[in-house]
């Protein structure tokens, strides 16, 4: 199998669509880097491999709760539109009956009637194939196998688990039960008891058939009370399914209505009224100005003749005063002149110089007083001074008028938009009903799944007591030859089935031993640090073996070297699989120190599968990291993320190219 394309569209961070190609260029460079910090969307890329591959049935995640539905609303992009159409699809490559074909898996899901609802096409060969798309869950485990997938898509959480070689026992129990089909071992081995139990209760005599079949009443009572809350919780879920979509519609019934804006009414008209308010106040202020200096605005030219003319007034009148001055002292001189005996001429010639210039000094004395005004500094002061002020102030007011009445037009218009209250009364109360019926639907299901857990306690204490009074009296009991036959037998099988699992688990774990000590030697840098795994078939232990075939604990190992030994379970199991199939890794490197981390990308990345997609940050494959694998790298991207658009786009090439 061969991922050759993974399309992404308004999916977690990424805004819009996006394709990154994953084909491998060559068998020497099978490695795809995709690099971005935290928050570029990574784990993104791996969740939706999953999601492409098994839809509803993916591996859960920290997002997977409260539905499938309600999953993929959570894992559209914030920034899309209601209308918009979210995508994952993933096309590749894999061999069916000797021949390989390319397939295309394309899940769409968005839109504003229902943004949860997904529409799954399955593409062969370039045709849709409607029977493949209606059978889809089932036939890709033909070919990677859900219960093996976490084994070559995983990321560093999943690494870490693993270290923990408590929690790995629970990884290796399912891979090998996937692996080896035990879950059918095991159906058959109830079937058996089940028979066991039909022909021992056959053979119980009569003295003791009241007190079984009274065990059987029990059981009986039991299974069909849980099978009664099974039904009763399953038709609660169709009716919260039915609750939440006629809540979903009466909600998108109460936006189409304008209830949203509706609601908001009354601090629109809240903010209407302070408009309102702010406009008189604007009113009265423009009204205060007009009844002061502002209305002589209206006149400023004539204003400006009444100035001229009342300085024109004022010299006249300085000057008459100065001629009354000037003849009374001109008198006082003459007087003196002749007192003191000086001749006619001088005096003729004074007395006619002080006349003409007394005549040169009373030209322009004859203004006429009409201002009254004596002086033009007041009308100086209010035409230069005052005049501007109220001419600015009045500017303000009328451009803060207009403004405010702008603002209150258009909020008046948004009110006469506004949908009348009444008129919504009756979605509002729809919507309303349709909640409670939500609420109620829920809180049933929640006390049904707490009842149903109840019921199977029950049922598993009187199964167990049923189990023990045949056991207590069957052997004493059996009388028909043939019934004893087939309780023997079937007892037979299942010691047989059960020895059958025990030897398959050795000998499988035998040969996963061997390849997880074969990826062990690769990785670790102390080559005789470990000498021998073993995986017990009862507890799926895994034990390890140090030098002079001594135990050597985990808790011995450092926590980078619990990480290679984490990923040689991984690499062993895969191996083990026999399935040739893509490595998917997200943050790979977690908790290792740099030895350990060199061991990792250089002799384990580039041979790990045949196609290894690693998804990983700048700290993880630094830069002297990227040249001791980029020989192996066959195509690398960068996720980058744009904290304004709060989007990720792809481009080519690793951080550093």
């Amino acid at each position: 199998m061969i991922l050759d394309e993974l399309v992404l569209q308004n999916v977690g961070t990424f805004s819009g669509r996006h394709t990154i190609t994953m084909t491998p260029k060559s068998k020497t460079k099978p490695v795809v880097l995709v690099g971005g910090l935290n928050g570029a969307g990574k784990t993104t890329v791996l969740e939706a491999i999953h999601l492409a591959l098994y839809g509803a049935l993916a591996q859960p995640n920290g997002r997977r709760a409260g539905g499938y539905e309600n999953y993929l609303v959570g894992l559209t992009h914030r920034g899309a539109s209601a209308k918009s159409i979210s995508a994952v699809e993933l096309e590749f490559r894999a061999f069916q009956q000797g021949k390989e074909h390319v397939y295309r898996i394309s899940r769409r899901w968005g839109g504003a009637k229902a943004p949860g609802r997904e529409s799954l096409d399955v593409e062969v060969d370039g045709r849709l194939d409607r029977a493949l798309t209606s059978t889809w869950s089932e036939h890709v485990e033909t070919f990677l196998p859900r219960g093996i997938a976490g084994l070559f898509f995983f990321d560093g959480e999943q690494i870490e688990a693993l270290a923990d070689l408590e929690k790995s026992r629970e990884v290796l129990a399912s891979a090998l039960s996937a692996l080896l089909g035990l879950d059918l071992v095991d159906r058959l081995a109830t079937d058996l008891s089940v028979l066991r139990r039909r022909h021992r209760t056959n053979q119980i005599p009569e003295s003791l058939r009241s007190e079984v079949e009274a065990k059987r009443e029990l059981v009986t009572r039991a299974r069909q009370l849980e099978e009664g809350t099974v039904e009763a919780l399953a038709r609660a879920r169709v009716e919260l399914e039915r609750a939440d979509k006629e809540r979903s519609e009466a909600r998108s019934d109460y936006q189409s209505r304008g209830g949203e804006v509706a609601e908001t009414r009354a601090e629109t008209e809240k903010a209407a009224d302070a408009l309102r308010a702010a406009l008189t106040q604007v009113d009265d202020d423009l009204r205060a100005e007009a009844s002061d200096a502002a209305p002589l605005l209206l006149v400023t030219d004539l204003l400006h003749e009444v100035e001229s003319r009342a300085a024109d007034e004022s010299t006249s009148s300085n000057r008459r005063a100065v001629a009354d001055v000037l003849a009374q002292r001109d008198d006082s001189v003459l007087t003196v002149l002749r007192n003191s005996g000086a001749g006619d001429n001088v005096l003729t010639a004074i007395a006619t110089f002080m006349q003409q210039d007394r005549a040169e000094r009373n030209q322009n004395v004859d203004v006429e007083d009409i201002t009254g005004l004596g002086r033009p500094d007041s009308i100086r002061v209010l035409r230069e001074t005052a005049l501007p002020s109220s001419r600015r102030r009045i500017g303000e007011l009328v451009e803060r008028r207009r403004g405010i009445r702008e603002e209150l037009d258009q909020i008046d218009r948004v009110l006469v938009a506004m949908p009348d209250p009444e008129s919504l009364e009756e979605v509002r109360r729809a919507l309303d009903e349709a909640s409670d019926r939500y609420v109620r639907a829920e809180t049933k299901v929640t006390t049904l799944d707490e009842e149903l857990a109840v019921r199977r306690a029950e049922r598993a204490k009187v199964d167990a007591d049923y189990e023990r009074i045949l056991e207590k009296y069957a052997q004493a009991n059996l009388a028909l030859e043939d019934d004893t036959r087939i309780v023997e037998h079937v007892d037979k099988v299942r010691a047989t089935l059960e020895s059958l699992q025990v030897a398959a688990k050795k000998r499988y774990l035998g040969r996963i031993g061997e390849y997880v000590l074969e990826a062990l030697h690769r990785l670790l840098r102390k080559n005789k640090l470990v000498t021998a795994v073993q995986i017990d078939p009862d507890t799926y232990t895994v034990e390890l073996t140090g030098p002079g075939g001594k135990p050597l604990p985990a808790n011995q190992l450092s926590a980078g070297e619990r990480q290679l030994l984490a990923v040689s379970l991984l690499w062993g199991l895969a191996r083990a699989s026999g399935q040739p199939l893509p490595v998917v890794v997200d943050t790979p490197l977690g908790r290792l120190d740099g030895e350990h981390r060199e061991h990792l990308i250089e002799r384990y990345f580039p041979f790990a599968s045949h196609q290894v997609v690693l998804l990983s940050t700048d700290t993880e494959i630094d830069e002297q990291a990227f040249r001791r694998i980029k020989k192996h790298v066959g195509r690398s991207y960068c996720l980058d993320y744009d904290h304004d658009s709060a989007s990720t786009s792809v481009r080519s090439g690793y951080f550093w190219e």
